[in-house]
């Protein structure tokens, strides 16, 4: 499967920014009040909050391979991040995702299950295919551990026609929270264990342990993949103390390519470019990784982060756009812009597309030449993800989206809406000129407005229909409450 790689980061406030880099937490997602999405090819999540199986283990990876050189020549694709896709892992048949609820299993312990939503039948099943299977024991191919697959933090990717699976624990890297050790600071490191990927069938059977990680090293949130193997951020992280608050820092960051079928690891390149620039994935162009971040003009340090002032420090900033190439471990600058403060953008093949909060337009710039260009003039200019070939903007006022066409700038409303909240569709997988959308929801309003959230629903819909806000949606049939 060759998915193009798009990814959204929509409009974050400047404290999002300082406090919580490559962090997205799991919220009750009941629909678009209060809460922030950031979506990647049409998924989106909202930022507010074994047995039986065949599972052997390899040896822990930690050397570099002796040939460091990558020899395959094909573009990168952005299997996962959980900032953009923790919701679904779709294929162009179906998606996979984490069941909304953990259950108690026979033997007491808990777990979620691994269910598969069907494009063709319209039908959401537990990922098992034994028809006599009640699916609450570890022989279930289903049924993932909570001990071994932690809820919110395990990741979810296809790759080369298997389905993957990244236990891993949550990264809590430039995180605070008050301290109650007195004065004296000092640094430690953080415990945490091994991140583990298996790797088991589409349909779910023979799953298998197929790399440990370091444990002394935290795995960030995304996987970019070639036809050869996998490219992975890994860090070390400490927690210093000290003026009453205990924040986390990384150190040893550094982009890694995984060789599966050897089962190493090798160092691509450090990711302190020595210009004081925090750096994030944000999607790739051909053989080069995209990556964002904020330029102050100078070191800020770990203390800097926590004052309650360092908001004014935007004040003088720069978002920066460059270009990582992973055959040299080469940085190249693409596009910066002047203190946006508040800013949406999306990459998508040799074009990134950037808006200013309340700047009334979208402008797009190409990844080759930096050269940039109005794409729309639209008031309501916040990019919240794409869906083929259109970037969407959703209208608060009434929480409907607007669709942009990026070839021709074109613009069309459609109305949709959930059909019981009146909140904005979430958008989860594209399958050819179909979009998976979470259209309704099961649940009551309670007398301050909130929703108490019993279940989701979802259906297909045309990408025409959708652009062009004609309710044709085509029900999924579910057997649970929905995705996590």
């Amino acid at each position: 499967m060759k998915k193009r790689i798009t990814l959204i980061l929509v409009l974050g406030t400047i404290l999002s920014l300082c406090a919580c880099r490559n962090h997205a937490s799991e919220s009750d997602n009941f629909g678009l009040g209060g809460s922030t999405p950031m979506s990647f090819d049409g998924g989106e999540i909202y930022v507010n909050e074994n047995g039986g199986n065949t599972e052997n283990d390899t040896e822990t990876g930690t050397e570099p391979a002796a040939d460091t050189e990558t020899t395959v020549n094909d573009s990168l694709e952005l299997l996962y991040m959980l900032q953009s896709n923790a919701k679904a892992c779709a294929t162009d048949s179906g998606c996979y995702y984490l069941s909304d609820d953990d259950e108690r299993l026979s033997d007491g312990r808990y777990a979620a299950h691994l269910m598969y939503m069907d494009a063709a039948t319209r039908q959401e099943i537990y990922l098992c295919n034994n028809a006599a299977c009640a699916h609450n024991t570890v022989d279930c191919t289903s049924v993932l551990l909570n001990e071994d697959f932690p809820p919110y933090t395990t990741a979810l990717f296809v790759w080369n026609d298997n389905l993957y699976l990244m236990s891993k624990e949550e990264d809590y890297d430039g995180f605070s929270s008050m301290a109650f050790m007195g004065d004296d600071a000092f640094i430690s490191a953080i415990e945490s264990r091994s991140t583990i990927l298996y790797r088991a069938n589409l349909d779910g059977t023979n799953r298998n342990k197929m790399y440990t990680f370091d444990p002394t090293v935290t795995v960030e949130d995304f996987v970019v993949g070639d036809a050869g193997g996998l490219y992975l951020i890994t860090k070390k992280l400490t927690t210093q103390q000290g003026d009453g608050s205990s924040y986390h820092t990384s150190s040893e960051r550094k982009l890694i390519y995984l060789d599966l079928s050897a089962k190493t690891e090798t160092e691509v390149c450090s990711m302190d470019f020595g210009d004081n620039i925090s750096w994030d994935v944000i999607g790739g162009s051909g053989r080069t990784l995209i990556l964002y971040g904020v330029d102050f003009g100078r070191y800020v340090s770990p203390d800097e982060m926590q004052d309650d002032d360092f908001i004014k420090m935007y004040d003088d900033s720069y978002d920066v756009f460059a270009a990582l190439n992973v055959e040299d471990g080469s940085l190249r600058e693409i596009y910066r812009v002047y203190a946006p403060k508040a800013r949406s953008y999306a990459v998508d093949g040799n074009k990134l597309y950037f808006a200013v909060y309340g700047s009334g337009s979208i402008v797009s710039v190409d990844l080759r030449t930096g050269e940039e260009a109005t794409l729309c003039t639209i008031a309501e200019n916040s990019i919240w993800g794409m869906i083929g070939d259109r970037l969407y903007c959703y209208d608060n006022s009434d929480h409907t989206y607007r669709f942009i066409d990026v070839k021709t700038g074109e613009i069309s409303h459609s109305g949709l809406v959930n059909k019981t909240t009146g909140w904005g569709l979430t958008f989860i997988a594209e399958f050819g000129d179909q979009v998976l959308v979470n259209y309704d929801s099961d649940g009551s309003f309670n007398n301050d407005g909130s929703f108490s959230l019993t279940g989701e629903r979802y259906a297909l819909i045309r990408k025409e229909d959708l652009y062009a806000g004609i309710d044709n949606f085509a029900p999924i049939s579910m057997i649970g409450k929905g995705m996590r």
